[in-house]
């Protein structure tokens, strides 16, 4: 048996970018997207000869064919990186630092906060994103404040092999968002997606065996080219710059139509543009349908995630078919299919007494994006049967131990909901603990009284 190729980054992850790279395409020109890639040599060398950043500037701007006259570079103290706001180098980013300078679109500068001499490499980059930053920014492009959309449009046009060299994302922010799109601010790129972006760049010019590839760094190298052998032999990419297809404003039929194609890729992008005026037809719930049953996992968890979003708009999407595979979901073998299935359905209403019982069961779970499903599932309750409170109350023991006051504002939530006499509860529950009882008696004062008593099930 032959092994399938495969990507070097996630089904959701690289949906993600290349939606993000067809919204830059549609924005600024898909020619942009397919010019020629631009070497470190050629860029260092041309710095040399007059050491001027303008010159570098006028030299990114030609190749985009971008006019740059009004670009200024501006040297500035050094500054710490922003909580927000800002281009190029501004804005958030979990890494060790951003790049040295930024660019304001509102005067069309480029503040460098070290010479370009004392790190070339470095210095150059920042020219580059900025001059890149100023071609979304003067297109309008709703992302150009966001350091990783200005990245990939970095890579995406040729001028990203100084960037490939620059490692500015030390570690990945902590977070759980299922279908990896929603996280909001992204770092810069790291390393994986420069991986793929540079694979996406190679196959969208039809190169195989790019030359180019050979100055990346080695920890790229090797998964950049992993993809470019994917991409080749699958032509899974919602991606296709050389169609020069606009397709983010097609009608929801053609969205409808596209979630059946064979491609991933495609798959995940048009599944989280479905949209229903109404109750859904047989042939788009069969489709739903057969998408929650996907192999896929990432098909799945934005199957979910569109079921939630047209269900919350026209209720009567959730049908009697979609509610029983959602409920056959909350046991699937993907913890975060399990988590992400179970919250949609104490949203929609949905739950059966099997489903709380696997909620209570998700209690004890050390990951906690399954605790928070089981907890959320229950505070959705107007009864819960008795056995579930011993699980509640090991949960709310545990996490108060661990300090994670998330969790246990949650769980205080649901005791003084589920609960005549939480007070006494706690006292009882804590008898024990002294230590950790004022704390729990603490959240439950701050937890404001529920809009609906609930009371304990039989």
């Amino acid at each position: 048996m032959f092994f399938q190729p495969k990507a070097n980054l996630s089904d959701s992850a690289k949906s993600r970018m290349e939606f993000c790279l067809q919204q830059i395409a549609e924005c600024v020109g898909f020619e942009r997207l397919l010019l020629s890639v631009v070497s470190r040599k050629a860029i260092f060398d041309l710095y040399e000869v007059e050491r001027d950043p303008q010159q570098v500037i006028a030299f990114v701007g030609k190749h985009l064919g971008h006019d740059v006259n009004g670009i200024q570079v501006r040297n500035a103290l050094p500054q710490a990186p922003s909580a927000g706001g800002g281009c190029c180098g501004g804005g958030s980013c979990d890494g060790p630092s951003g790049l040295a300078g930024r660019y304001e679109p509102s005067d069309r500068s480029v503040m460098l906060d070290q010479t370009i001499d004392s790190d070339p490499a470095m210095g150059l980059a920042t020219l580059i994103n900025a001059v890149v930053c100023d071609l979304l920014s003067q297109n309008n492009f709703a992302g150009a404040h966001l350091p990783e959309q200005v990245d990939l449009a970095v890579v995406g046009t040729g001028l990203g092999m100084l960037r490939n060299g620059i490692s500015l994302v030390a570690k990945h922010p902590v977070h759980w968002d299922s279908t990896q799109w929603d996280v909001f601010p992204r770092p810069f790129l790291d390393g994986q997606s420069l991986a793929y972006a540079n694979a996406i760049v190679a196959w969208a010019r039809d190169d195989q065996a790019p030359k180019w590839s050979n100055d990346l760094p080695s920890d790229l190298k090797r998964p950049m080219r992993k993809s470019l052998k994917f991409l080749l032999k699958t032509n899974d990419s919602f991606f296709q710059p050389r169609a020069k297809q606009f397709l983010l404003t097609q009608s929801q039929s053609e969205w409808w139509k596209l979630a059946t194609e064979s491609s991933a890729s495609s798959q995940v992008i048009a599944i989280r543009h479905l949209n229903s005026d109404g109750k859904l037809d047989d042939q788009q719930e069969s489709l739903l349908i057969d998408k929650l049953g996907s192999a896929n996992v990432a098909i799945t968890l934005n199957a979910i995630s569109a079921i939630e979003r047209m269900a919350s708009q026209r209720p009567a999407i959730g049908s009697k078919s979609i509610l029983r595979e959602l409920r056959s979901l909350t046991d699937h073998r993907d913890d975060e299919v399990c988590a992400k299935s179970m919250c949609v359905l104490a949203k929609l209403g949905g739950l059966d007494e099997a489903t709380l019982e696997t909620a209570a069961t998700m209690l004890d779970a050390h990951q906690k994006h399954l605790t928070f499903a089981g907890l959320y599932a229950l505070c959705m309750q107007d009864s819960v049967p008795e056995e579930v409170v011993p699980a509640l109350d090991r949960c709310f023991v545990r996490v108060l131990r661990a300090c994670d006051y998330e969790l246990i504002d949650l769980i205080a939530t649901a005791y003084r909901r589920l609960l005549d006499d939480p007070q006494s509860h706690m006292e009882e529950l804590f008898q024990n603990s002294p230590e950790h009882l004022p704390i729990a008696m603490e959240t439950l004062q701050k937890v404001s009284e529920p809009r609906m008593p609930l009371r304990r099930g039989a």
